[in-house]
């Protein structure tokens, strides 16, 4: 009896699931009564225009007026042709120029945009249709937005405040008595102010590294170097020192210059710079870009995003600048001297000649720039060949020593010491094939940890540290000297 109850209860559970099944999967079909179609209201409809058809936007807010025409103009744009050439030529475009204020650099998508958000316009809802008081939605004194096509007609747009909830604001078209609620998003792109409307590019035209010519840079009112490009990759000190530049440092600061963009525009015609610390730059950059001069000063910086407050040429429209473009602010002087006191190249160099620890040493170098097999070395008397086999080892060890001769690294830059070149602890004189002389000259510091770096005569405002001369690592002089003095006395 016990088993059959068992047996019993689940079939039970069964032919009521199978019961509820069919009762179910009968039932009538439900008439077609969404709830959710019949309860979502369609989005009144403010402007339906033709966004092609449109000619002027005019912006009038209570202080400030703002007039934009579309027009075709004519720009230079690079294309490739079927050679794979290069070539500029003239191409139309359609943009919108600012007719009021005369001479703003507008931002032409930025105008677009608002053009878009208008010409389909619908509101969020209703709120009244015949309101007594507009005042109540900052309608009185509303923003106002007239689209003018190109046959004439005119749609006029009133946006007016911010609803008391947030995430919309009230509007009207000037033809319609009606005041509906607008998405936020539209009615602040319809609210955008000058500022909001500048292109934000610091330049009319796109630059790179190589149409720099001239850079200066000063931090909190003292100069720290004033370089000139020689030619595209090679840039030269006026000051601190005569020398050349760090090509590679140079280059990463007129690479941010040209490639830096606004973040945003803080205000117009500021009459109180010091607020944003601008009265005294931290930082200067005065360069010649593109056969133009300009001027950039970077200020204090702003609290929230950390960027810089700058000006351009001494005006006073003031905007922010991405901090993260000037990493090398704070970089020291060495950084932009070229890293060695004398760099020769071997091919360039027919004689050198080394005294130090009482002798002098004498290589002449012959590098056939078309045929290396008819390069030759000489030291001291000995002349190694390139096209012996057997000489291989020993050319090695003096490129070695001639690396070790013109790798001299620049340590400090120290000028508020006047060091008298006198008793030099090395001497290197270079002749180059066309005969021009550079004599080197290492002079020790008073402490015996540096040299004072001296060339034809007179100082270089550079320091390099004595231990470079036994740095095995960078064939020191005199570790790459008895390494090869050795070799030539076995090979003799």
């Amino acid at each position: 009896m016990r088993n059959f109850k068992k047996l019993l209860i689940p079939a039970i559970v069964l032919v009521a699931l199978i019961g509820a099944y069919f009762i179910i999967t009968n039932l009538p079909e439900p008439e077609n009564n969404d709830t959710d179609n019949t309860s979502r209201v369609e989005r009144p409809q403010i402007f339906n225009f033709d966004k092609s058809e449109l000619s002027e936007i005019l912006i009038e807010k209570e202080n400030e007026v703002m007039q934009f025409r579309y027009v075709t103009v004519q720009v230079e744009e690079e294309t490739t042709d079927a050679n794979g050439k290069v070539v500029k030529e003239k191409v139309e475009r359609s943009v919108w120029q600012a007719v009021k204020p005369e001479g703003m650099n507008v931002n032409s998508s930025s105008i677009d945009t608002i053009a878009w958000n208008a010409n389909s316009l619908k509101a969020e809802k209703l709120i009244e249709e015949n309101p007594s008081n507009l005042a109540e939605f900052g309608l009185d004194k509303p923003a106002k937005l007239t689209f003018t096509m190109k046959d004439g007609t005119k749609y006029i747009l009133h946006v007016g405040a911010k609803t008391p909830t947030g995430g919309a604001y009230y509007a009207k078209s000037a033809n319609d008595t009606a005041v509906y609620t607008i998405g936020e998003y539209e009615a602040e792109r319809f609210l955008r102010t000058k500022l909001e409307l500048l292109i934000t590019d610091l330049y009319d035209k796109e630059y790179v590294v190589d149409d720099f010519t001239a850079i200066k840079f000063s931090r909190k009112g003292t100069l720290v170097f004033d370089a000139y490009a020689e030619k595209a990759t090679s840039w030269w000190l006026n000051y601190p020192i005569k020398s050349e530049a760090s090509y590679s440092n140079i280059s990463v600061i007129a690479d941010s210059l040209a490639q830096i963009q606004l973040v945003k525009y803080v205000e117009e015609n500021a009459n109180d710079l010091s607020k944003y610390g601008l009265k005294d730059p931290a930082y200067i950059f005065e360069y010649k870009l593109g056969g133009k001069e300009y001027k950039l000063c970077l200020g204090s910086k702003e609290q929230e995003s950390g960027n810089f407050y700058a000006v351009l040429n001494d005006g006073n429209l003031v905007f922010t600048l991405p901090s993260s473009s000037f990493v090398f602010l704070d970089k020291p002087i060495e950084e932009m001297v070229t890293s060695f006191v004398h760099l020769a190249n071997i091919k360039d160099i027919s004689e050198m000649r080394v005294t130090i620890d009482g002798r002098t040493d004498i290589a002449k170098i012959n590098v056939d720039s078309e045929d290396d097999e008819n390069s030759t070395y000489e030291f001291n008397g000995t002349i190694l060949y390139e096209s012996k086999d057997e000489d291989e080892d020993y050319i090695s060890l003096f490129k070695k020593y001639y690396q070790g001769a013109i790798g001299l690294m620049v340590d400090k830059i120290v000028l508020d010491v006047q060091p008298q070149l006198v008793n030099p602890e090395v001497v290197i004189e270079y002749t180059t094939h066309t005969g021009e002389k550079t004599v080197v000259e290492l002079v020790p510091t008073p402490d015996g940890v540096s040299f004072y770096a001296f060339k034809n005569g007179e100082y270089t405002g550079m320091t390099l540290r004595q231990k470079q001369l036994t740095d095995e690592r960078n064939n020191g002089l005199r570790v790459s000297y008895p390494k090869l003095a050795d070799a030539l006395k076995e090979k003799k």
